[in-house]
């Protein structure tokens, strides 16, 4: 290792040698020493706290509605066609001018009817919709905040609050410190 290499690495050891006090934890730092030890655990009471939940609740329902009919390409054909129709079943009837009449009464109502039946498809028509709505309620719950414990260590009696029930034993920090006047 040559010399600027030896003087880094000294500089860079002899600085986080310093720095070692400035890096613990300065409550602790008194020169006290900190041990751990189990307390036996007298009575648990979980905190509860009344909250209120939303419960969404979605409703369907169905209702009649009245759509318009797109028109349909095609609808003078059919009235042609009606009248067509109706012109030929007409002509079966009848003799002479009496056929004529018939032939052409039966083209009338052929394509009258063609021309109603055409109407009445691009009218309104009613069809069922499907409707469906989110709605919410209310309801009350009780949640557990934490737990406050009693415990006994040492012959005496503490309490304190918990996230979780400790059971039977909780941990507990004992830190002896010496006694300045």
């Amino acid at each position: 290792m040559n010399t600027p290499k030896r003087i880094a690495a000294a500089t860079a050891l002899c600085l986080a040698t310093a720095a070692q006090p400035a890096l613990a934890d300065p409550r602790y730092d008194d020169g006290g020493e900190t041990t751990y030890e189990y307390a036996r655990v007298l009575d648990v009471k979980p905190l509860i706290r009344t909250v209120q939940v939303e419960i969404p609740v979605r409703e369907c329902y169905e209702r009649p509605v009245e759509v318009r009919r797109e028109r349909r390409r095609g609808g003078f054909g059919r009235v042609i066609a009606g009248g067509i129709i109706g012109g030929v079943i007409g002509s079966q009837f009848g003799d002479g001018s009496g056929r004529e009449a018939m032939t052409v009464l039966g083209s009338v109502m052929g394509a009258a009817s063609a021309s109603e039946k055409n109407q009445h498809e691009h009218g309104r028509q009613e069809r069922v919709q499907k409707y469906c709505e989110t709605t919410y309620e209310y309801e009350e719950r009780d949640r557990v905040e934490g737990f406050r414990v009693t415990y006994e260590f040492d012959g005496k009696t503490y309490t304190t609050r918990t996230e979780t029930d400790p059971g039977d034993e909780i941990r507990v920090r004992v830190d002896v410190r010496p006694l300045v006047d």
